[in-house]
């Protein structure tokens, strides 16, 4: 056959992650993003490689799908970390989107902005096409779900306090987000908070970085990060069953602030009130940026995830395959581009007929892959999020000896296993 065809639904940080690897596949390939820009939250995010991120971004590059995370790198701001963390960086939110635009175009894939899919078009267990809200039909070989799992207005609403209107989504503008793999009729997996309640909060929210004092500006300036303690009755444990973010009892007990650019983001938050947040010293005129309601609520995620092998491909389906959030309960930028990288080089492969690759558990992204996909079909297994940087996967990291900040540990263990380079050798 000629080049296949992969239609990839969402222009977030996995989605641009897919579209790289499988151009470089050979394949030609269409990336639709709902609203007008890439890299979803990643416009609020800003901090890498901070604990065992650094062993997946470095596995990454030594694999052949580094693109988005060298980009990242190529526009640091600071080297900066808060309180039990190691050799994290923080990049310039203000240029991240084009950076990562241009990285995407630079690979020779094609960019179809403000599509919002709402359909599906099916062949017992092939995808045909996928349908846009204005009827526009986007036909393939091969599909990747890179939709995630924010909930969109109706979400928030439902089991939350509403839309708080954060700056990544804009659902009220361009949509609620549309899950390709359930409209598809595939399982759908939401995390649940100890209440019952489904999905979790947002962690953080972002403050004017003018309106911090001129003290704790300079310092946050400077050195990229501050952790500031909370006053007692400030300090909450139960937000680290809410939010979605992974965080350590020791974080909760401050205010945790980095510097990103555009503003000063506060970690692990979830949300405090104005007037709480002002008796925190340094910020006694601090205004809220992102989300407009972050002073009360925050957005609502994890409510739509699908299961899928350890190849990414979507269970029940022949040419499907899942990235980032949607493959499963993984957190953060290094998680979700990992996952982005090798479901965009795995759909070239199933559409020329070949096995997709399943990377050992040898390597920190094959275990994590493999590791996220039994929680997320195990009882209970949802019940927290998996990150390379804290908690349950983080320990298992260590346990098993995949945790080790020297990057060339992580070439090393590539190359012992006969995998350098595998994700950006040529398919077609």
């Amino acid at each position: 056959m000629g080049k296949p065809k992969i239609i990839i639904v969402g222009g977030g940080f996995a989605g641009c992650a897919a579209s790289v690897a499988a151009a470089k596949a050979g394949a030609e390939v269409l990336l639709l993003e709902r609203t007008d820009m890439l890299i979803a939250g990643g416009i609020r995010a800003g901090r890498m490689n901070f604990n065992g991120k650094l062993v997946a971004a470095e596995e990454a590059k030594a694999l052949g799908g580094g693109e988005i995370f060298e980009s990242l790198e190529s526009i640091i701001l600071h080297r900066g970390n808060i309180v039990d963390e190691l050799h994290g960086y923080i990049y310039n939110t203000a240029i991240a989107e084009p950076v990562v635009r241009r990285a995407v175009e630079k690979a020779g894939v094609k960019l179809n902005t403000c599509v919002r899919i709402t359909g599906v078009k099916k062949d017992s267990r092939r995808i045909v096409a996928v349908i846009a809200e204005d009827g526009s039909r986007y036909s393939g070989d091969a599909f990747i779900d890179a939709t995630g799992t924010f909930g969109g207005v109706a979400v928030c609403k439902k089991w939350g306090k509403g839309c708080v209107m954060c700056a990544g989504f804009r659902c009220m503008t361009f949509g609620d987000r549309v899950s390709v793999a359930t409209k598809a009729g595939a399982e759908e997996f939401m995390r649940y908070r100890p209440d019952g309640t489904p999905g979790v909060m947002g962690a953080a929210i972002t403050i004017h970085k003018s309106s911090l004092n001129s003290t704790l500006k300079n310092k946050l300036e400077q050195e990229g990060a501050v952790s500031v303690p909370l006053p007692a009755g400030l300090i909450d444990y139960s937000k680290q069953q809410k939010i979605g973010g992974i965080r350590s009892r020791k974080q909760m007990e401050f205010i945790n602030i980095v510097d990103i650019g555009v503003s000063a983001k506060c970690v692990g938050i979830g949300y405090l009130t104005l007037d709480d947040l002002r008796t925190v010293p340094g910020l006694e005129e601090a205004i809220i940026e992102d989300p407009l309601g972050g002073g009360l609520y925050n957005n609502i995620n994890k409510v739509s995830m699908s299961p899928r092998d350890d190849g990414l491909l979507a269970k029940g389906f022949e040419n499907l395959f899942l990235a980032g959030e949607k493959a499963g309960p993984g957190t953060g930028i290094a998680e979700v581009l990992v996952t982005g990288a090798l479901s965009g080089y795995n759909s070239v492969r199933k559409a020329l007929g070949m096995d997709p690759l399943v990377l050992p558990s040898g390597t920190a992204i094959g275990d994590f892959i493999a590791f996220t996909g039994e929680m997320m079909e195990l009882p209970g297994g949802l019940k927290e999020g998996y990150s390379f940087a804290h908690g349950t996967y983080f320990e298992r990291m260590k346990s098993m000896n995949l945790y080790n900040p020297d990057p060339n540990a992580a070439y090393a263990r590539i190359k012992g296993l006969g995998l350098s380079g595998i994700l950006e050798k040529r398919l077609v």
